[in-house]
């Protein structure tokens, strides 16, 4: 009661002051980088969409092309400026660095393919070789992997589906 008593008479003993005024920092890092809608927390997003080169004839020869970007299933958004690098590999039924759609289990029925990263097909995708995709303000909320495809049928080959899986990685 006696200190009580001194604060309130403005008398404050020797040693018993406070400051009454401090500073604290606050802060945050916000860093780039990609967001991709429906990852998992395995980190596998899914399916990117379907490189559909159509249908023709047993005894076709003709070249086909197609793409993923019209149908791609994933979102991807990125910070401006961000570098992401996309690799993919050999698929499923790879042989000597050649991508092939194959026939059921018959490695007799494949037919080779060539992926791109334009409709021309002169920017080629190795197997495994990292392509660097630069985001740019236009485009940081649906960024479309640039993937197209080009294969020019043998002829005489046997009747059916052929496929391939491939497996995409995309690292920022």
């Amino acid at each position: 009661m006696f200190l009580i008593g001194l604060l309130m008479a403005g008398l404050v003993p020797a040693g018993a002051q406070a400051a009454t005024t401090a500073e604290f920092e606050v802060s945050a890092t916000v860093s780039s980088g990609c967001l991709v809608d429906g990852l998992g927390a395995s980190g596998n997003a899914g399916r990117i969409g379907t490189l559909d080169f159509g249908e023709d004839s047993t005894f076709s020869t003709s070249t086909h092309t197609a793409t993923t970007t019209a149908n791609q299933a994933i979102r991807l958004r990125c910070t401006p400026g961000v570098t992401l690098r996309m690799t993919i590999d050999g698929g499923a039924h790879s042989g000597a660095g050649t991508r092939n759609l194959q026939r059921g289990a018959t490695l007799t029925a494949r037919i080779p393919y060539t992926l791109c990263r334009d409709a021309a097909c002169t920017q080629l995708i190795g197997v495994n070789a990292q392509q660097n995709i630069v985001i740019t303000t236009s485009n940081t909320e649906d960024v479309r992997l640039p993937i197209y495809g080009r294969l020019t049928l043998p002829g005489g080959l046997p009747p059916g589906t052929y496929t391939d899986t491939l497996t995409v990685t995309l690292t920022w």
